[in-house]
């Protein structure tokens, strides 16, 4: 019994200690690493500024292919969320949430772990270095008094630093087989659109007539509001049913977004109305003359690519102001995606 008395002793004095050594712990933990991509920062930034690309290189989605992802809010920027669910215990289930963005700069997330009340936050954090990028992933955690999470804290670097480094690996290799396009000077927004009422009529034209071929068929449309008392609600569009990029021929529906949600149509003169797109689209302006636009198009698609985005329809160009304009977007191109 003499045995016994002195070993709970020695538990509890042990277990006092760990408590009292607990409440002098840091109450929070951080770790980084970093790996130098071969790729300019609006490359590595567009495919870090959302979640379609993660699990390329994530150090996490080979260990579970039967884990479950699940995207919510905006495809790309600040509001974008990625949920997982994986009876894995190496993966578990939980949540990243993109919180905070500085355009070829930083992303910044919130974590939420299940099981977990810690509070935790990871970055990526972009520098230019020579012909390359720095990127640099972050992360912290506070614990909230948790003592259990402070002695966790003392072994975060060694758990989770080999998962950054692998991870940062696969980050640079995945990134360098982006397409090689300077996007840096390209402004665009994702958004979401709303359905829209138009009256539309459908025109071909080539690389030498398009201007006039678009000019003309916004003109019937016009004089089609005019007769029917309808109104513009937006500048003029074009959506783009098939363009041949060898011989530059073009086949779009010339339209205008009209006032009213059941404008008339006229047959006979190839006058239609329907409803334009509504859902994600990305938003690209162009400045400059229309000749010069196929430089903004192959921006955007080499943007898509890096953000791993998909086509989700047709898209259309939108002329807000004067096609000869340099300083002014003389044109807006709209892409959905998904």
């Amino acid at each position: 019994m003499r045995v016994l008395k002195w070993l709970v002793i020695v538990v509890a004095i042990l277990i006092v200690a760990a408590i009292g050594i607990g409440f002098v712990l840091p109450d929070r933990a951080s770790l980084e690493r970093s790996v130098v991509v071969d790729a300019p920062p609006a490359t590595v930034y567009t495919a870090l500024n959302g979640f379609r690309q993660f699990n390329h290189w994530s150090p996490w989605a080979a260990l579970d292919p039967d884990a479950v992802y699940l995207h919510e809010g905006p495809p790309v920027g600040v509001g974008a969320k990625m949920s997982w669910r994986s009876d894995d215990p190496s993966v578990g289930s939980g949540s990243q949430e993109i919180v905070e963005t500085v355009p070829f700069e930083r992303v910044r997330m919130r974590l939420e772990f299940e099981g977990f009340d810690s509070e935790n936050y990871a970055s990526l954090s972009l520098e230019p270095e020579g012909e390359g990028t720095r990127v640099t992933w972050g992360y912290d955690t506070r614990f909230h008094g948790d003592l259990l999470g402070r002695y966790f804290g003392l072994m975060l670097d060694g758990m989770l630093g080999p998962f950054y480094e692998r991870g940062l690996a696969a980050l640079q290799s995945f990134v360098e087989t982006l397409p090689v396009e300077d996007i840096s000077n390209l402004e665009v927004d994702v958004i979401e659109v709303e359905p829209r009422p138009i009256v539309y009529l459908s025109a071909a034209a080539g690389p030498d007539d398009a201007a006039q071929v678009l000019a003309a068929a916004h003109a019937r449309l016009a004089a089609h509001l005019a007769a029917n008392g309808l109104q513009r609600s937006a500048p003029p569009i074009a959506i783009t049913r098939e363009y041949n990029e060898e011989t530059g021929a073009w086949r779009f529906d010339a339209a205008m977004i009209v006032n009213r949600a059941d404008p008339p149509a006229d047959e006979a003169q190839g006058i239609r109305s329907g409803q334009r797109y509504s859902g994600w689209v990305a938003r690209a302006a162009h400045t400059g003359p229309y000749e010069t636009s196929a430089v903004t198009y192959r921006q955007l698609l080499a943007w898509r690519s890096a953000a791993g985005l998909e086509d989700n329809g047709d898209s259309w160009e939108q002329y807000p102001g004067d096609p000869a304009a340099t300083e002014q977007p003389s044109m807006y191109v709209f892409w959905p995606i998904r």
